[in-house]
């Protein structure tokens, strides 16, 4: 039966609906033979700004929010080590091998430097809220939490990582590299796709349905919950979007099976040819992702390494949830899952039961 739905699926279409809204997604930069793009960059320049990006994106509201309340002593220090050893897993440093490769050889080089860039930003007044401003792909109205004279991209590209761009590159504004072949007006105002919202608990793959217009208030918001998403292009690879299906929606019956253990997981799926995963977590996916949205840690999901073309036991789905889960009664029951699942199910290989597959 399963099969069947999921074969049905596969052939049906879906009006999407387009959301205008202000998106961070920047066009493609092109990077030709010599491995150098259109500013001149090579691959550890462009890492160190993927570095930032990334890390901005969610460490200086978290820090910005911190600074309002009640601080401990040493809490940006918990802060900010636990960003940088996310670093080379999130969306925007991690979908490209060679960016990857570049940022986890830099950070290996120079994480404490750019930690304490970051502390030296909070020592300067950096955190607080001040007059918005617009500079290339920076929106106007957009908060702005910089010390006056503040260049991300010069103490950390050119002085934290010690060069990683070259100083004619690392003294201008990070800003500068948002965009290089559309204007500003086109910049502030893009669009992206999403279906209708779902109806509450609807299913598609066996996977909780979620489209753009959800994606946050199921994936981000339920910070009790740990939330896999599984982020798919059946059109494009209908056999890899059959196999990872299977297995994830498997995972997802054994967990639904157990009333405890469903309240605190979920899994949930974007169909990607009708939706475009909001920023910061979508800004370059254009391949199937799965990532694990963990309960107290949901700005910096954990992203599948190799998800071998779909061809992925629900063993496998297990061991990647018990290694990344921050819900302890998820663990729990996964390894329940896993000692006490048949091998038949646990080990099922869908890519193996037929022949013409």
């Amino acid at each position: 039966m399963r099969v069947l739905v999921l074969l049905l699926a596969l052939c049906s279409t879906v009006n999407a609906v387009e959301i205008v809204t202000a998106n961070e997604r920047a066009p493609r930069n092109t990077v030709f033979d010599n491995g150098i793009d259109v500013y001149g960059r090579d691959v550890r320049c462009r890492a160190c700004h993927a570095i930032l990006n990334a890390l901005n994106a969610q460490l200086v509201p978290k820090i910005s929010k911190a600074l309002t309340g009640a601080r401990e002593y040493g809490a940006f220090d918990a802060m900010i080590e636990d960003a940088l050893q996310s670093t080379c897993r999130l969306s925007g440093t991690w979908h490209d091998a060679s960016t990857r490769k570049a940022c986890e050889q830099l950070m290996e080089l120079h994480e404490d430097a750019v930690g304490a860039a970051y502390h030296k930003w909070i020592k300067r007044g950096g955190g607080v809220e001040s007059q918005p401003r617009k500079t290339f792909g920076r929106m106007a109205g957009e908060p702005n939490y910089d010390p006056v004279g503040w260049n991300w991209n010069w103490e950390v590209c050119g002085k934290a990582m010690e060069g990683a761009c070259k100083q004619q590159l690392a003294m201008h504004q990070l800003s500068e590299f948002d965009d290089d072949d559309a204007d500003a007006s086109e910049a502030e105002q893009r669009k992206y796709r999403s279906e209708p919202k779902p109806a509450e608990g609807e299913l598609i793959d066996g996977m909780l349905k979620v489209t753009a217009g959800t994606f946050h208030e199921v994936a981000v918001r339920q910070n009790d919950v740990d939330v896999l998403v599984y982020t798919g292009y059946p059109r494009k690879d209908k056999w890899l979007h059959f196999y990872l299906a299977s297995a994830l929606g498997g995972v997802r019956e054994m967990f639904q099976g157990n009333a405890t253990a469903k309240g605190a997981f979920e899994i949930a799926y974007v169909d990607a040819t009708h939706n475009d995963v909001p920023p910061p977590y979508g800004n370059d996916i254009e391949k199937p992702t799965v990532a694990l949205f963990a309960k107290g840690s949901k700005n910096w999901p954990r992203y599948m390494t190799d998800l071998n073309e779909g061809k992925l036991t629900p063993y496998e789905i297990l061991n990647f949830i018990i290694s990344t889960s921050g819900n302890v009664q998820t663990v729990r029951h996964a390894n329940w899952l896993i000692l006490n699942t048949p091998d038949g199910v646990l080990y099922r290989k869908v890519f193996d039961d037929n022949e013409e597959l």
